[in-house]
């Protein structure tokens, strides 16, 4: 009681709000002239002022993304009208938005049916049908599905619909091309029209005989008054990888698992295998990426200059250790088991897979089957694991599992290893063949332990990427960089420059972002081809580099289907108890809407309770209204 409180309302009214989102795609004015947009943009615009003489308006354009403003470029080369519907419910949900007035062609190419987006509003949609929906005369390349990634030397598929509206009984001519080798024709076939809706799938056998990205046009040949050349023509790019890797036998003498090794490895396409003896002298170990010692080093072949190349060159290498290996000279060259003992001494020794091996995976036939394969020989003696060394397969001696490696690999100091301690692999392939009438399980054995041993740890300094090799031209280009110290730390205080170049020589300069403790690019978009860059940094006086490559692909989506969709606009309109006009009527929509009564403003009602020793001002001045009161009393004597 001795504290009182004003309670005061505040009243605001929010009138109805007109959004206007306006197409800007390139489809919508394709077939209109300069002239006839221009007067399209400015009846657009009279019918948005017309409707703020009474109504709050704003005007978004949409297309690949949806953009406050109004924006009349018509360049965008996506369409997407769910983006739109999910823009206004994120935007305009808690708003007291009177109408939606969307003007379009009804074309999307990107997102969903719009009609089957779900509008969380009450506010009609009126929409304004651009385009023409007259099926005209027009070849056209429809859609091209193909792989991203080939390998050199092999043969891709790429599967081209072609499509053909009113122009029966004519022909034309389906031709793939391969971009900059002036435009070398690869394939061509003659196509025949028939019927008025023609619709052929076409499948193209292709070799993959060059790498990087490479451009492929798959063109049809224009015909007689077709409405549209823009859409005769689809480009792609596939990224031509060599991932082949040359693998080398290297053996002490003949031995029946030589051609099974190369029978196993060659089952991977991407490896090529040679067998050679130290004595021939008739190979260079820099060849290789992969090298296999069987029974090496022996006594009689040191291969003591081969061995400094491997290790001069970091080249990872499968050692298998038989009975004409030196056990002394196989332990001084690597360190994933040390043996001690009598190697001159065999024994038969059977596979045993260790459930806990974690350097790659392996199938259930390897881990159920490779127990009941024949016993490899082996040398007797103690095996020793190194701290790095994990086994693989393990050896079984006489029904009894022993923790001594039968397979086991390491990857030490940047160093990858393996060692079969075992010869007879030859019998484990005649084996898996008879039990299963396939080499699955030896194959699948062998290729993952060369393939293990083919990868090469990433030791650089200094190292940038981009994150895809083919963009779309809507896409921006975005690199990543990282850089180390000597304790390889990764760090970012020196600057770091990119060059970005395009076919024509024409470079592109920038400096990359520092981010947290790596470097990181948005270069932007770029036009349609293919570009090279150069990254560049200096530290502690040395200067660092590294290079890649991309290219842009045209998006084309806009010129494949120019057949407005009003049957589309008119579904959404009804929806959502709207309806659908076309550009003429543009000045009668505004009056419609001016004098419709469901657009009302809305009141928002506001109260605030205050305590009166909150509000200085009204204390004060009644503190000296007291006052004067108790003034002027005593001035006039009245107390």
């Amino acid at each position: 009681m001795l504290s009182p409180f004003i309670k005061t309302i505040k009243e605001d009214t929010q009138e109805a709000i007109i959004l206007v989102a306006q197409d800007n795609s390139s489809s919508v004015i394709s077939e209109m002239s300069d002239s006839e947009v221009a007067q399209f943009i400015a009846n657009s615009t009279a019918m948005t002022e017309k409707l703020g003489t009474k109504y709050e308006t704003k005007r978004i354009s949409f297309g690949e993304i949806v953009k406050e403003g109004s924006i009349n470029t018509f360049t965008q080369q996506v369409t997407n009208l769910s983006s739109l519907i999910d823009y206004v419910n994120d935007n305009y949900a808690d708003q007291n938005l009177g109408a939606l007035i969307i003007t379009t062609d009804g074309i999307y190419n990107e997102g969903k049916n719009p009609i089957y987006s779900k509008l969380n509003l009450t506010a009609p949609i009126y929409t304004v049908a651009m385009g023409d929906t007259t099926k005209r005369k027009d070849v056209l390349v429809k859609n091209v599905f193909h792989n991203k990634i080939a390998y050199l030397g092999d043969k891709f598929s790429i599967q081209a619909d072609v499509q053909a509206i009113n122009a029966a009984g004519a022909s034309t001519k389906l031709k793939v091309q391969q971009m900059g080798t002036g435009g070398k024709v690869l394939k061509e076939e003659v196509l025949n029209i028939k019927g008025n809706d023609y619709f052929s799938t076409q499948d193209i056998i292709l070799e993959a005989n060059s790498t990087g990205n490479i451009k492929y046009r798959i063109s049809v040949q224009g015909i007689n008054n077709e409405i549209s050349k823009k859409n005769n023509y689809k480009d792609i790019f596939i990224e031509v990888l060599d991932a082949r890797q040359k693998i080398l036998i290297l053996a002490n003498a003949p031995h029946p698992d030589l051609g099974a090794m190369k029978s196993l490895i060659t089952t991977n396409k991407n490896y090529e295998v040679d067998i050679k003896y130290p004595e021939g002298n008739n190979y260079n170990i820099n060849d290789y990426n992969v090298v296999v010692l069987h029974n090496l080093p022996s006594r009689k072949n040191k291969i003591v200059g081969d061995l400094e190349v491997i290790k001069r060159k970091n080249i990872s290498i499968l050692h298998i250790f038989g009975s004409q290996t030196d056990a002394n000279a196989f332990n001084r060259i690597q360190n994933v088991i040390k043996l001690e003992g009598n190697s001159n001494s065999l024994e038969n020794i059977q596979a045993e897979v260790d459930q806990s091996f974690s350097l790659f995976t392996t199938s259930d036939d390897i881990k159920r089957k490779l127990g009941q394969f024949p016993p490899l020989i082996a040398p007797f003696g103690k095996y020793m694991t190194e701290a790095t060394t994990q086994s693989l397969i393990s050896q079984n001696i006489s029904k009894i599992k022993t923790e001594y490696p039968l397979l086991a690999f390491s990857n030490s100091e940047g160093k990858r290893q393996a060692v079969l301690t075992g010869e007879g692999i030859w019998k484990w392939r005649i084996y898996d063949y008879l039990l299963h009438d396939t080499y699955l399980v030896t194959q699948e054995l062998i290729n993952k332990t060369i393939q293990y041993l083919s990868l090469k740890d990433d030791k650089r300094k200094f190292r940038s990427s981009n994150t895809k090799n083919v963009y779309k031209e809507n896409e921006s280009l975005i690199l990543d960089a990282q850089l180390y110290n000597e304790n390889y730390e990764s760090i970012n205080d020196p600057e770091v420059n990119v060059t970005v170049t395009n076919n024509e020589g024409k470079e592109f300069n920038y400096i990359m972002n520092r981010t947290q403790d790596y470097y990181t690019l948005d270069a932007g978009r770029f036009a349609e081809g293919n570009y090279r860059y150069i990254s560049r940094t200096n530290l502690g006086g040395k200067s660092y580099g590294d290079k890649g490559r991309f290219s842009v692909q045209s998006i084309q989506l806009e010129n494949f289907d120019l057949t407005a969709r009003h049957g589309v606009l008119k579904s959404l309109s009804e929806k959502y108890g709207g309806k659908m006009v076309y550009p003429n009527e543009l000045d009668s929509l505004a009056t419609e809407i001016l004098e419709s009564d469901a657009l009302k403003p809305i009141v928002f009602q506001s109260s605030k309770t205050q305590s009166i020793m909150q509000l200085r001002w009204l204390f004060f001045l009644l503190a000296g209204m007291l006052v004067l009161e108790w003034f002027i009393r005593r001035y006039m004597g009245s107390y």
